[in-house]
């Protein structure tokens, strides 16, 4: 079986690429900006797949982190309703 050679893995491409960059000071994602967390989660309220939602381990990781914190201080609910 011959393996296909890709330009740059699979997620090649950042999801947040305004802040990642060496310029941005911060977190790439922070747990008050609700309305950007909720577009990485299902309907039942789980938090997506990197390869769903297309992130790199890195943003992943930061998505985590700010989901839990923002369910922590009932900002977004733990299940759907």
């Amino acid at each position: 079986m011959k393996q296909r050679k890709t330009k740059g893995g699979f997620h090649s491409a950042t999801r947040f690429p305004e802040r990642a960059g060496k310029d941005w000071s911060g977190p790439i994602v922070d747990y008050k900006e609700v309305d950007l967390l909720r577009k990485f989660l299902t309907s039942s309220s789980k938090i997506m797949s990197r390869k769903r939602g297309g992130t790199s381990a890195q943003e992943q990781k930061s998505l985590k982190k700010a989901i839990k914190q923002a369910r922590y201080l009932a900002l977004i609910s733990y299940t759907s309703s």
